[in-house]
């Protein structure tokens, strides 16, 4: 049976732009589908691997279907999809094209095509000619669990949150990669070295661990944990947020005592915790709101610690005479850049989050507004930004303010000082290539003032770009050596 797709955003379209004939395999799903089917295009190699890229990347449509029955076919046609990139059809048509459909099934995942349960079909070559009639697509193979190679010393620990699996009605698993010392005895206890990812990054990157610890290193000799951060939305930074859940909750007071229960941590006077970009944000983040559990951090290139300087971009204010600040140009009505190679400007605020629009959820930006943003009336976490105009909405911008790392530090130091004071170390680079140098640089300038650097490291590394600094890393690796030995084991 064919299904034609309601009208969902009329927008000009040349006549002979193609509809898509999606058929859904009758094996492939277990009830009638209700969600989201992509239509990818790729010139060179499976659309799915490539929908999701930041730079370079090829057309894509997002549809949202109801009620399509397991074995049925619905028709889709770019003037009724809900998103699309690029929005102007003359870009893609008079070229070759793998094309290739994907519906979004699982829950969870943040990568739509890639996530346990997700259905995509093979690619079709077409040459389209216009008039040719519906391109044929079909949506027939599942994709399956991405298995977690285990090793003597490479381990996957999976836990049950109660409290995710409470606020999402669903059972909630928490995954964490580790790596036990070279000479691991179970009934000896170790330092523990929490290492977030960045965006993106999930708990198979303990295997990156494991392959640049040298042998002899003192990390040889920690217990190195990476637990998955991502979510629906992206990456939840392990925040106790609104719209995604307690994150930090399940993670510090549920996964953290369980893992070292089992493995042998040595106790939070031995556990660190450290990341890059994302993973920088929330290695910062989980030693400010957690100051006793962890007796140190080291963040690298974090993502925005101060929402003065979002990007470059002040959240919070409005323009001197009172219009609304924006996400895609500045005062001069120029593009505002993302990310840039050295001099050279690579992505634009506009094009990236038009591009991440068609494949929400999971999008950096997104996840942005996901985790800091209360849920919206609509049951999705609240835009503090007009997608199609970029224009900013600073009153709701004001919720951001309970995760403003730099505003935390600055107001409640008097507080923070006893259980904080010689375990921050924050560094970035002059250069970052996503613009968050800016935050560091005005979170040292007002700590500076206020007497604060004689208790922590806040550095913006000379030429440095977005990247993990290689000092911070061995100040790291000191620090866990020196409390060893004069504190010795467990607490």
């Amino acid at each position: 049976m064919l299904y034609t797709l309601p009208l969902l955003a009329s927008l000009a379209l040349p006549q002979n732009a193609p509809s898509f004939d999606v058929h859904l395999a009758e094996a492939a799903f277990a009830e009638p589908f209700s969600g989201d089917i992509f239509v990818a295009f790729s010139e060179n190699d499976e659309p799915r691997s490539s929908m999701h890229r930041w730079l370079g990347t090829p057309p894509l449509m997002r549809f949202h279907v109801e009620n399509v029955a397991p074995g049925g076919s619905v028709r889709l046609s770019p003037e009724n999809a809900a998103a699309r990139h690029p929005s102007r059809w003359n870009e893609v048509i008079g070229k070759p094209w793998h094309i290739q459909a994907i519906a979004r099934v699982n829950p969870v995942n943040r990568v739509a095509g890639t996530g346990e349960g997700d259905v995509y079909g093979d690619a079709v070559q077409i040459d389209y000619v216009p008039g040719a009639g519906a391109i044929e697509l079909r949506l027939d193979h599942v994709v399956e669990t991405q298995p977690f190679k285990q090793t003597e010393r490479i381990r996957l620990f999976s836990f049950v949150s109660p409290s995710l699996s409470k606020f999402h009605g669903l059972q909630y698993t928490l995954n964490a990669g580790l790596m036990l010392p070279r000479n691991y005895e179970p009934d000896v206890t170790y330092p523990v070295v929490y290492s977030v990812t960045g965006f993106g990054g999930t708990h198979h990157g303990i295997h990156r661990w494991a392959r640049r610890v040298a042998e002899g290193s003192l990390l040889d000799e920690c217990i190195i944990v990476i637990p998955d951060a991502s979510n629906l939305y992206g990456h939840s930074v392990f925040c106790d947020s609104d719209s995604i859940g307690p994150w930090g909750e399940a993670l510090v007071h549920e996964l953290i005592p369980e893992l070292e229960e089992e493995f042998g941590g040595a106790g939070k006077d031995h556990r660190y915790v450290t990341g890059v970009s994302s993973g920088g944000w929330s290695s910062l983040w989980l030693q400010v709101a957690y100051p006793e559990e962890f007796a140190g951090c080291w963040s690298h290139v974090p993502d925005p610690i101060d929402f003065f300087d979002f990007q470059q971009i002040n959240l919070y204010d409005p323009l001197p005479d009172g219009s609304p600040r924006n996400m895609y140009v500045d005062e001069d009505g120029n593009a505002r850049p993302l990310a840039r190679r050295g001099e050279e400007v690579m992505l634009t605020y506009e094009d990236f989050v038009r591009r991440e629009h068609v494949t929400n959820p999971g999008g950096q930006i997104r996840s942005f507004e996901a985790t800091f943003s209360p849920l919206g009336a609509d049951g999705t976490p609240h835009r503090i930004f007009d997608v199609e105009t970029g224009e900013i909405d600073h009153e709701a911008a004001q919720a951001w303010r309970k995760y403003d790392i730099s505003h935390i530090l600055l107001t409640q130091w008097d507080e923070l000082r006893n259980s904080l004071s010689g375990k921050v170390h924050v560094y970035a680079g002059e250069v970052d290539t996503f613009y968050l140098e800016g935050a560091v640089e005005r979170f040292q300038a007002l700590a500076r003032e206020a007497g604060m650097l004689d208790e922590m490291v806040v550095e913006v590394v000379p030429g440095m770009a977005h990247t993990l600094y290689n000092k911070g890393q061995e100040d790291m690796l000191e620090t866990i050596a020196e409390r060893w030995s004069r504190l010795g084991g467990a607490q």
